[in-house]
């Protein structure tokens, strides 16, 4: 029996007890879990000589438990906040006792600043901290611009909440060295996620009872104090590289010197659905500056596969490349023939078979542009989910990318049932493996 029938299918997408506590600092609720990355290292035999790539890296699942395995790892990510998170999750130089001093200039910071601006906690907080560098009392704070703010989802945070979190932002921007404020700003993306923010996240990203305030400085302090913790107790030994790029024209990114030297991929690409991943990031990447008007949003969503209609264009081609792919092509003409059937005539709908068709063609450029970086016999993992999202017809994902592979050379070694969906089991997930 594999590690992974070990685990009970609800929990199988979710953070076990042994996983590092890097995993924790920032995660995409999308993402899948360590334990995934840790069977596929063993059933391929990985080992420290090796080099694993994952080209869909999200928030850094592959990259930090390859290096927690002593594996060095390349990373890529079109999204600017989850490669971010990635580049700091891998980072392997902090030093504990430099980013306690400077936790403590952050919290000596906040309570002045909160006492100048006249701002109060609902309840004290019960730390004391001193520090050795030079508080920051910030004045007056800027908010933020209104082109900005109309890019938050209604709701997502309520206005005590962003204050404090844009006080926060600027304490840590002051700080010079760029790795430790990279690490509070993480920090800082948490904390917007799990207690400043109204937000949820289920099968969709959606609002909660708004929040009033919040015990802005209790609570950050115990996510960095936690993640300090992490640094201290965890040996990251391998190496990685984290790039932010569109995973389509990986030749664009990977340096020269990679080609033919990496013997696995373990990965998770979106899924053809209609869920916006930008939305499921939008209040920290906004916060946060990574996107700053429509033209930065615009931006990101042109460099990721083409998997939901809002991030579909009138100048996409990428369905031209499995226009002689007649299973795929087939199930786009179903699912647009539906949409006339039901009279369904909104501008989202009328793309649900431009997605299929642009999803599955920018895998083909995908696999067709990470074959040059692969060793002879390497091997790829791909995890991916069938999908009935458009109009109920059934999308096999898996098979399909097996059958792209095939035609480009490589070898479909396995489809293997991962999971069943508690909150829609007819959308199974898959592992598609593959080899050179």
């Amino acid at each position: 029996m594999s590690s992974i029938e070990l685990i009970d299918n609800n929990k199988r997408n979710k953070i076990q007890k042994q996983d590092f506590g890097v995993h924790h600092w920032y995660q995409f609720i999308l993402g899948y879990p360590p334990h995934l990355v840790r069977y596929y290292i063993e059933k391929f035999d990985i080992n420290t000589r090796d080099i694993i790539f994952d080209p869909f890296c999200g928030t850094g699942t592959t990259p930090v438990e390859a290096i927690a395995n002593g594996i060095s790892c390349y990373g890529l990510e079109a999204n600017p906040i989850a490669y971010f998170a990635s580049k700091v999750k891998t980072y392997e130089y902090y030093n504990p006792d430099i980013l306690l001093d400077y936790l403590a200039f952050i919290y000596c910071s906040m309570k002045e600043s909160f006492k100048s601006l006249g701002i109060f906690e609902p309840q004290e907080e019960l730390f004391v901290y001193n520090t050795r560098f030079k508080t920051v009392k910030v004045k007056n704070v800027k908010d933020l611009p209104e082109e900005q703010k109309k890019l938050i989802p209604k709701g997502f945070i309520s206005p005590k909440p962003l204050l404090k979190v844009l006080i926060l932002k600027e304490i840590i921007l002051s700080i010079a060295d760029k790795p430790t404020q990279d690490f509070f700003l993480l920090a800082l993306a948490s904390f917007i996620v799990k207690e400043a923010g109204n937000i949820r996240f289920g099968p969709e990203v959606g609002r909660t009872k708004p929040k009033d305030d919040i015990k802005a400085i209790q609570n950050f302090i115990n996510i960095a104090e936690t993640m300090i913790n992490d640094v201290q107790k965890t040996e990251l030994t391998g190496r990685a590289q984290i790039f932010m790029g569109d995973a389509r024209e990986i030749d664009k990114y990977l340096p020269k010197k990679t080609a033919s030297k990496i013997n696995c991929v373990i990965t998770s690409p979106p899924y053809p659905n209609e869920k916006d991943y930008t939305r499921s990031t939008r209040l920290e990447s906004v916060l946060l500056d990574y996107i700053k008007d429509r033209h930065d949003l615009r931006n990101i969503k042109e460099h990721l596969l083409r998997s939901n209609s809002r991030n579909v264009f009138i100048s996409d081609k990428d369905g031209d490349y499995i226009s002689h792919f007649t299973s795929i092509t087939s199930i786009a003409e179903k699912i647009e023939k539906k949409r006339i059937e039901l009279n369904k005539t909104s501008g989202f709908e009328k793309h649900y078979h431009r997605i299929v068709l642009h999803y599955f063609g920018g895998m083909y450029k995908h696999l067709k542009s990470i074959k040059p970086f692969l060793t002879e016999h390497a091997q790829l993992a791909y995890v991916v989910g069938d999908q009935m999202s458009f109009f109920r017809i059934l999308i096999p994902t898996a098979e399909l990318l097996g059958e792209i592979a095939e035609s480009l050379g490589y070898k479909v070694k396995e489809i293997e049932l991962w999971r069943t969906s508690p909150v829609c089991p007819s959308d199974p997930d898959f592992l598609l493996q593959s080899a050179k």
